[in-house]
This record gives structure tokens, C-alpha cells and sequence, in this order.
């Protein structure tokens, strides 16, 4: 199956106050081209998208929280899949898209490609709801039970390596993304986040 279907059927499941982190990549254009939101945060380092999404889930735990990570990325950080089992969360969905590459590196093959099972390691992490799905059709009902209950679902979506042409130019960098972020939770949530900074004369 195809990233870009995934994160379609994805994009017309999710209420427009859910909060999505994603990976650098191409799963951050896709998405943006799919679900463009100030409550999309855009452009997270490799490695660090399910900390950051941990980190959001557990501020705001009355809002639901799915983040898009891809297997290279989430490789860099396995830890990450301990420390959000351990906080027990019951507003996280997780999605790694697991195309068994390196796509944005030039295609080199990840450890999924080999005996690396992603679903298996967040299981071991205590992780309580991790599934592998194959197909669109499994997909879409993974992920539409997923979001309707209460809990932490960790999916591993076994994609195709590829995106799709013509997608909008992404122009935004990370620093800019956080901002625009961070403006979001401040109107929604009714909070100060980022302070002015004073010039001393």
C-alpha cells in the first residue's frame, strides 16, 4: 500500500482539534498537503518525533495526540517507545509508516527490512495496543478504532517506498513550525507559551 493513501483515509478520521507531530520527509509534505492545520506540528527532528509527541500528549492530556513517524526515524530513538509506555497515556495514537528505508537519505534499507519488528519492540515496551497492518483496508480500521478509543495504539503501516507528484512545496522550516504551533495552543487551550523578550537599553 501507499504512504499518501494512508495518511488520506488518516486525514478524514481525525476531528480538526487533534494534534499531529510529524517526522521530517516526506510524510511532513505529504501530510501538510493533505491536512494543512496550526494543529500540525511540522518538521520534527529525526529521532525525536514520539519524545515530542510524548512530551504534548502528557501537557494536554485532554487532547488527542497521533503522531506520523516513519521506521528510520523512530529507529534513532527506541527509548522514546518505553518512556511513553510508562506514562500510561490515553490520548496517543502512533503511527510509524514503514517503508524498511531510508527514504529521505537516499533509500538505504532500515533494520525493518531485516528482523526489526516495530510492533513486537513497543509490545516488549509495555506498549498495550500495537498492531502491523498490510493493506489500505486494514489500515483504515486500525485507524478508525484507534482514534475512537480511549488509550495508547502504536500501528505500524507497511508502505511502499515512493511519494506522489505535485505535492505544494513545503516552505515552512522546523523553527517556524513550532511558532505557528505553539500560537495554536495558545488561542485554543487559552494559555501563554511564548513570552516577549525585553531589549535593555
Amino acid at each position: 500500500m501507499k504512504r499518501f493513501d494512508c495518511l488520506k483515509s488518516l486525514a478524514a478520521l481525525l476531528d480538526p482539534s487533534t494534534i499531529v507531530v510529524t517526522n521530517v520527509g516526506p510524510i511532513c509534505r505529504e501530510w501538510n498537503a493533505l491536512r494543512p492545520s496550526d494543529a500540525n506540528l511540522l518538521q520534527v527532528n529525526l529521532g525525536l518525533c514520539a519524545g515530542v509527541g510524548l512530551g504534548i500528549a502528557v501537557s494536554l492530556p485532554h487532547r488527542q495526540v497521533v503522531m506520523l513517524d516513519g521506521d528510520g526515524n523512530l529507529l534513532l530513538n527506541l527509548a522514546s517507545l518505553a518512556d511513553l509506555a510508562n506514562q500510561n497515556l490515553n490520548n496517543v495514537v502512533h503511527i510509524v509508516l514503514d517503508n524498511e528505508s531510508y527514504e529521505g537519505g537516499g533509500g538505504l534499507k532500515s533494520a525493518t527490512a531485516g528482523k526489526a519488528d516495530l510492533a513486537g519492540i513497543a509490545r516488549s515496551s509495555g506498549v498495550p495496543n500495537a498492531s502491523t497492518v498490510t493493506s489500505l483496508e486494514q489500515f483504515e480500521t486500525v485507524a478508525r478504532q484507534s482514534l475512537s478509543t480511549p488509550g495508547h495504539h502504536f500501528i505500524v503501516a507497511k508502505v511502499e517506498k515512493g511519494s506522489v507528484d505535485k505535492l505544494p512545496t513545503l516552505t515552512l522550516d522546523g523553527k517556524e513550525a513550532k511558532y505557528r504551533f505553539a500560537r495554536h495552543i495558545e488561542k485554543t487551550e487559552g494559555v501563554q507559551i511564548l513570552r516577549p523578550r525585553y531589549t535593555h537599553l
